[in-house]
Parts: structure tokens; sequence; C-alpha cells
């Protein structure tokens, strides 16, 4: 052991955090997960079978220390929002993989004492890790590392930014937000003014990719919108979003901040133009083809997918200062997602691809997006009937009476996230809300006329829980 202890001290024998994280970290970032953990394993052999004394354990603390580099990756790519956050799960990182190395030079006997704290530690990481998950990237609009036409980009969020014909037009500029920076979009105009082509476009960004498509030199056939989103498993129950609205015709043109999910994947291949008809170009999962109920593509969509949540609000109006904007997130089934895209627009986007009623300068700051999970009841249904009198806010005993006949506790379901949203048409979507399942809410039954029922409802991010209590009676 005492051999082992004085190859260890030797640098190259050192748990590979630095010497090659680059190529570890770039085959993490193209989710070639299996690939770096044989490259890992590769670079630490002699770790392993130095010493033959609990090998075994050894190769694990080596895998372990893998995922926990795996860790560092997935921090560094959502967790810009919070850099006191950041700060302290790099140095709970940072002491993890000291204790690590200390271990794997400890007795046997030691060794199994010491693994439980960096199981302990590992596993935090990872529930940090999932609680990240359920928000958006780069929240707070930090990360301007990318760049289009010499103007810095967020390297998350992508803004309808122009590259047509030779000439490129950016729409998304970082701005001074309510700390640190935010997103600025503003309808603009574009074109070549010297050969009389000037239109107005919309200025939007999202979390999905904005497309622009012109047949040949065809102004007429020009089209464009967004496709895709992110990976997203999760449902929250309203998008919170601070603004500011500026411009000379904000009272002509509704701004709009949207969010929505679905699963499956959609196609289409035709799409509305500049002179109302269709120009044909494929698209995977474009925001025109998910949003079938309240902005569909006029023109068809090939295959479909499922939508199952949006959150959607626009209105005419002017915002000097920051304002709080709260946008209730409805649903049209009980599926899960797998995607989620979101909107923020300064104009008239999207809009059924309106060719009018955009202005050149309205304009919309954003910053500080969060997605919230409630852990509240909006309606009650006792044996399939909705409960009209029940009470969502009350954590009082509500009563409930039973037909005279009844011998048994009725059953009981909650749903969550119903409404209705009006499209640019006028049309209106009633979204019938999704049913909380068995991991958000529990019953404890209680007696007819005796012990009140006790309904625990569990937010789906884990950071709340509300208790009401019925008392069934005859």
């Amino acid at each position: 052991m005492e051999g082992y202890i004085k190859t260890a001290q030797k640098p190259q024998d050192v748990p590979v955090i630095s010497r090659d994280a680059t190529g570890i970290g770039s085959l993490l970032r193209q989710k070639k997960t299996i690939a770096a953990l044989f490259y890992f394993l590769n670079l630490n052999k002699k770790r392993v079978f130095r010493n033959h004394n609990c090998m075994l354990l050894r190769a694990v603390l080596i895998i372990v220390h893998f995922f926990i580099m795996h860790a560092i990756v997935r921090v560094r790519e959502k967790m810009y929002f919070c850099s006191v956050f950041c700060n302290m799960a790099k140095n709970g990182i940072t002491n993890t993989l000291k204790r690590i190395n200390k271990i794997a030079r400890m007795s046997t006997k030691k060794m199994f004492s010491s693994l439980l704290t960096v199981v302990i530690t590992v596993t935090a990481l990872t529930l940090s890790d999932a609680a990240i998950a359920q928000q958006l990237p780069d929240p707070h609009f930090e990360n301007w590392s990318d760049e289009f036409n010499k103007d810095i980009q967020l390297k998350d969020w992508h803004g309808s930014n122009v590259s047509q014909l030779g000439f490129k037009f950016t729409f998304m500029f970082q701005k001074t937000g309510r700390s640190g920076y935010c997103a600025y979009v503003a309808d603009r105009e574009i074109g070549a003014p010297k050969l009389g082509l000037v239109e107005t476009g919309p200025g939007y960004f999202g979390l999905g990719t904005a497309w622009q498509y012109l047949k040949g030199l065809s102004t007429g056939s020009a089209t464009a919108g967004t496709c895709g989103g992110i990976n997203f498993k999760y449902r929250p129950d309203s998008m919170v979003v601070w603004i500011k609205r500026t411009g000379n015709n904000t009272d002509k043109e509704d701004f709009h901040l949207l969010f929505y999910s679905w699963t499956g994947t959609s196609k289409g291949t035709q799409y509305k133009n500049k002179k109302g008809s269709s120009t044909s170009t494929e698209r995977i999962n474009e925001e025109s083809d998910i949003r079938q109920a309240t902005d569909g593509n006029e023109f068809g969509t090939d295959v479909k997918a499922t939508q199952i949540a949006e959150g959607w609000y626009r209105a005419r109006a002017k915002y000097d200062n920051w304002t709080r904007m709260s946008v209730p997130v409805y649903y049209f089934n009980d599926n899960v997602p797998t995607m989620c895209n979101v909107i923020f627009s300064a104009g008239n986007y999207p809009a059924f691809r309106a060719n009018s009623g955009l202005y050149d300068g309205n304009a919309l700051y954003v910053d500080d997006v969060e997605l919230v999970y409630s852990s509240k009841i909006q309606k009650l249904f006792i044996n399939g009937e909705e409960w009209t009198a029940f009470n969502p806010n009350s954590s009082q005993v509500q009563t409930y009476r039973l037909p005279a006949d009844v011998r048994e506790l009725p059953t009981i379901e909650a749903v969550r996230g119903a409404g209705m949203l009006t499209n640019i048409k006028g049309k209106k979507t009633i979204l019938p809300g999704r049913h909380l399942d068995a991991k958000e809410m529990t019953v404890t039954n209680g007696t007819i006329n005796g012990t009140p029922t006790t309904i625990t409802v569990k937010s789906e991010d884990g950071k709340s829980t509300t208790t009401y209590k019925i008392k069934f009676v005859k």
C-alpha cells in the first residue's frame, strides 16, 4: 500500500480532471457519454491496477469520479443564472474529488466508511441538477457567447436575425437588465432600399431556431417562422417574466409572451408566404405545426405532433418600467411532454404569418424568466362530478354532503391547468387541464360523518405542498 501512495502522488497518476478535461468535456457536450467514460477509464487504468487490494472498489471510485465530471459539464451548461450556487456547486465538486483521491489511497476498512460521504454528495449534485432542469436555460440572459453579423448573441436563445441574398440583419441585442444583462428585440425595416425592397420584420427570440426562406429572388415567396425548442419533460403552471415595452406604436401592435410544449414530431411542407399563397419548404417541429388550435398552419401539416400545454399572453400596451408578467400555462391533456419552446416577441408574431400590423421601433426588453410549479388544486371532482363549491385556497375543513344511501367514501380526482385561449382571429380554444397523478397527490381517507379525508398535493418541482381537508357527511 505504501508503494501505491508514493506512485499516486506523481502528477501523471492524478485523476484526469484538468490534464485532459477538454477532450472529455467535448465528448460529454456531444452526448457521447459512453465514449467519454471509456476514454476517462483508459487514462486512469494505472490507478486501478497498480494495487490489487480492493481493485473493484477502486474501479467504482474512478467511475464515480467520472460522473462527477459529467455533473460539472451539466452544471456549467445550465447554471449561468446563479453565480452563488455555481460557486457552491464548484466547491462541493472539488472537495468531493479531493475526497475520492484520498479514499483511493486508504485502507479497505476506511475506504468503505468514507465512501458513504461521497455517495451523499453525488446524490445531492444529482438532485440539484434535476431541479435546474425544471427551469429554462440561462433564464437571466447572461451568457452572450455567440455572434451574428459581428453582434454578440445569447448562446441558448435565438433571435429572429435574418440572412438572405447576402444581406444580414440583427434583431436581438444585449441591453442592461434589471440586474446584469437582458435581451432586447424590436421590429425593424430590412431589405435593400436601393432596390426598393424594404419590409418591416418582427423582432422576437426563443429557444427554438428562427428561420426564413425565399424561393429564388421572388420576394413574394418569402416565409419565415420558428422550429424546434429544447428537450423538456415537466409541466409548469405559469411562466413569470419581467419586461419593458417601448415604441411609438405600441397601441397598434400586440407583443407576445408564449410557452408551449409537445410530444412527438411534426412535419410541414407548405407555409403561408408574403402574397398569402403557399411556399414549399419542409420543416420539422415548426411552431404553426405544433400549435394547431391557436396558430395552426393554414396550409396543413403533413405529420402532426401532440401539443401538451400552452401559455400565451399578448397585449397592445406600453411599459416604460420593468413590469412583472405572469402567464398561466393551460393543458390540453394529461400527457408528459418531451419538448418545449418559448417565444418573446416585440411585434405581430406569431400571428398566422401576418404581413401587416408591424411597426418599426416597437421593442421588447426581457429579463428573469421563471417557470412556476404550483401545489394548488384548481378543480376537484367527486365521483366524476366537479364540486363547484370547492375552495382551492382554503386550509380549513370543507364539507361535502353525500346522498343518504351512500355507504362508501367517493372517488376523488383533481385537475389543474384548465383555461381558455383566444387567438388572433378571435377563435376561442378551451383547454380542459390535466389530472394530478399519484406522484403529485395523495389521499388519506377519513370516515363518513367522522374524520375528514386529507388530500396532500406536492408541486412538481417539490418546492411546495398544500393540504386540503374534506369532511364527507350525510
